[in-house]
């Protein structure tokens, strides 16, 4: 299909399936939500057992075509053979791209439902504001949030992001779960630092000014990536300044292409749809590389990458799966500050730049082809710090040992070699 440059992308205000109420005015908030799937797609784990429905979404991994090349990096995590995106190099380059980083101090701020802060696999990974005293209930750092300590909740104007429904908590394990830790699972960027930026409501909704002032404080706050798995109707004017204000001050976001199994030239979704650079939007791929059934593609849709059946952490300290183009973004944002820890002296356009030109070219309907972690970072990385997989050994067999064994037995007791006639 023809894709249009996200510069001639039109901006008229239609209706998603998601939202059904009459379009805002331009100078109104408009509705968003956080476009996470279907529901039947979802098999949580409680307390470290699955459900009957996550028994069954593992049996169907395992009968899985895709061959399984696991990192020696990864063996640490438990649940790691059940993240089919993180499973060598097929699905989006990672093993090779973990051979050259695992992720370092990159600050990445969620804006979504919030963050479970108490996670086993994100709380080591939480961004600290190092200025704010936590819980005395003074703006300590004087940014204008009280006890903004790990990120604010702009839904409750508090300090306590907490997530109430589960699509941040999910989103965020993808982008960095501790990797290695010997707990669940891993996130693309083992050591990146999370910002929880509390947006959308416990039913996953929102409105574009809420969604707005939390991009403008991520910014603000020193986040170098913003990842918003989400998406709405109305590109309204508070929402495009903020996209804006990110890119004044060299910070990509990336963000969801929405849900519907649309052609985003037809039904626009926002921010994807806006023309600004800074902005990456993403459509979902299923376990074979093919497009997702519900996702949107086209104009807008610059990268596509894993977001079906994906397993991440859940609220109260657990995991389970989740579908939709919400999960595919994180893996965007996720490769993205590996490359930012890889390359701290590049800035978002470098990197922006690095990330599309280094994508899988293919027959998806996006602008750009398939997220490839691996080409990304060879791409910004030096050829001589570039670290190869280790040459395989081939095996000698017994005969061959053996006369190898007998000629060094030879040669150390200092006997020229016998040849067969």
């Amino acid at each position: 299909m023809l894709v249009r440059p996200r510069a001639l992308v039109a901006l008229p205000s239609l209706l998603l399936a998601f939202a059904a109420a009459p379009a805002a005015d331009a100078a109104q908030p408009a509705p968003m939500a956080a476009p996470d799937g279907l529901t039947a797609h979802r098999a949580t784990v409680q307390n470290g057992t699955p459900t009957a429905t996550a028994a069954r979404r593992k049996a169907t991994r395992q009968r899985s075509s895709l061959k399984v090349h696991s990192a020696q990096t990864r063996l640490a995590d438990p649940r790691s053979d059940e993240q089919w995106p993180l499973r060598g190099n097929r699905p989006m380059g990672i093993e090779s791209a973990w051979r050259q980083t695992t992720g370092g101090d990159v600050t990445v701020a969620v804006v979504d439902t919030g963050a479970d802060l108490e996670h086993a696999d994100l709380a080591p990974n939480l961004w600290v504001n190092r200025g704010e005293i936590p819980g005395n209930g003074v703006d300590d750092d004087g940014n204008g949030y009280v006890d903004d300590v790990n990120g604010y909740d702009f839904v409750a104007d508090d300090g306590d992001p907490a997530d109430e429904n589960g699509h941040g908590t999910h989103v965020a394990g993808i982008i960095a779960a501790r990797g290695g830790n010997g707990i669940g699972v891993s996130g693309v960027a083992w050591r990146a630092k999370i910002m929880v930026v509390r947006a959308l409501d416990a039913r996953a909704q929102g409105t574009t000014d809420t969604v707005a002032e939390a991009v403008r404080y991520a910014v603000d706050n020193g986040a170098r990536f913003i990842n918003l798995s989400l998406a709405g109707p109305t590109g309204t004017p508070d929402l495009e300044g903020a996209m804006l204000y990110a890119q004044q001050h060299d910070v990509l976001v990336v963000v969801a292409a929405g849900n519907d199994g649309l052609d985003l030239a037809a039904s626009p979704t926002y921010p994807a749809s806006f023309g600004e650079d800074n902005i990456i939007g993403v459509a979902a791929t299923t376990d074979r590389g093919g497009l997702s059934d519900v996702s949107d593609y086209g104009p807008g849709a610059d990268l596509a990458a894993p977001g079906e059946d994906v397993l991440s952490t859940a609220i109260d300290g657990g995991y389970e799966w989740r579908t939709g183009t919400s999960m595919a973004a994180p893996h965007v944002t996720g490769t993205l500050a590996l490359m930012a820890a890889a390359r701290p002296d590049l800035g978002g356009a470098a990197l922006r730049d690095a990330l599309l030109l280094g994508a899988r070219r293919g027959t998806l309907p996006v602008e750009n082809g398939a997220l490839d972690a691996a080409v990304a970072l060879r791409r910004i990385i030096a050829p001589g710090a570039w670290r190869a997989a280790p040459k395989k050994v081939k095996a000698k067999s017994a005969r061959g040992a053996k006369a190898a064994k007998a000629k060094a037995k030879r040669a150390k007791a200092g006997r020229a070699p016998t040849r067969r006639r």
